[in-house]
């Protein structure tokens, strides 16, 4: 296997310039998968955290009185499934968008011809598959006017997730292609200027197979560099979009940067061997004959 190696990495020196054009359509193609798996974790950590908070917000009429809201919410709690429940007056809620939009001046114009929101509640369920049932049942109240849960931009999420996965596919297909093609036209230079040599190692015995894996290893190694060159690029890349999303966009649950890390590097080095293996299999088939 030393000898197959070193064989592999003079065939990349020879080839030159050819062996770096492999390896950098090698990690443009890795890097869109990358960059589109990392865009897909994200998605589905968003929506499990979602999942995660078990929450259901709904908002009483404005007929009903203080007195009714607290009976209604004292008998909330001992429905099935109900693990706590929080009741938020619209002073309190009032507060609080005070708080995340203090320099929207519509808003504030609003506000000052009085307080327009509704005393509301929030439902924390034991198990996620209780909310639908649970938000059924208090849109049919007559003292509830509004229930909002987390249902539907979960199942969004996941459509979107789903669509994101699809293009990434059709967009790494095409660009797998273009990267078989360079890698085996790669192959088939080291193959051409190497031809003699291998007429003289077919004469003194040597077998067909100890003839191709240099050139196998080869496509192997061109593919592993540009996994290294691809995930070394996703990896700096997530980190400061992690770093400024942090101070920007607080609100949204990004995966943490080990996830991605470890992804990343499982993807593109399985996408970095197959892709070079195939390259170096489709240029041996078609031009060496041995």
């Amino acid at each position: 296997m030393g000898y197959f190696w070193r064989e592999a990495a003079r065939g990349v020196r020879h080839t030159g310039w050819m062996s770096v054009a492999s390896v950098l359509t090698v990690s443009v193609a890795l890097f869109v998968l990358g960059v589109f798996g990392v865009l897909s974790i994200n998605l589905e950590h968003a929506a499990n955290a979602l999942n995660r908070q078990v929450e259901l917000q709904a908002y009483f009429k404005p007929s009903m009185k203080p007195a009714a809201e607290h009976a209604f919410l004292a008998a909330l709690k001992h429905e099935p499934g109900v693990r706590r429940v929080i009741f938020v007056s619209k002073t309190q809620a009032l507060g609080q968008l005070k708080k995340e939009f203090p320099h929207d001046t519509t808003l504030w114009q609003l506000i000052s011809q009085g307080n327009p929101l509704l005393d509301g509640f929030q439902v924390y369920t034991k198990q996620p598959r209780q909310i639908p049932p649970l938000a059924r049942t208090l849109r049919k109240s007559p003292d509830v006017g509004q229930v909002v849960y987390q249902a539907t931009v979960v199942s969004r999420l996941t459509v979107v997730t789903r669509i994101l996965r699809t293009g990434g596919y059709v967009v790494e297909a095409l660009l797998a292609f273009a990267t078989l093609f360079i890698i085996a036209n790669t192959i088939r230079l080291g193959v051409f200027a190497r031809r003699r040599e291998i007429a003289v190692m077919k004469l003194v015995g040597a077998t067909d197979w100890f003839i191709r894996w240099p050139f196998l290893l080869e496509g192997i190694y061109l593919g592993l560099m540009g996994a290294v060159l691809a995930s070394a690029a996703v990896i700096v890349g997530y980190h400061w979009v992690f770093h400024t999303a942090a101070h920007v966009v607080a609100f949204f649950p990004l995966a943490g940067v080990s996830v991605i890390e470890r992804s990343t590097m499982e993807t593109t080095g399985v996408g970095g061997v197959a892709v070079g293996l195939l390259g170096s299999l489709w240029a041996l088939r078609r031009f060496l004959r041995v």
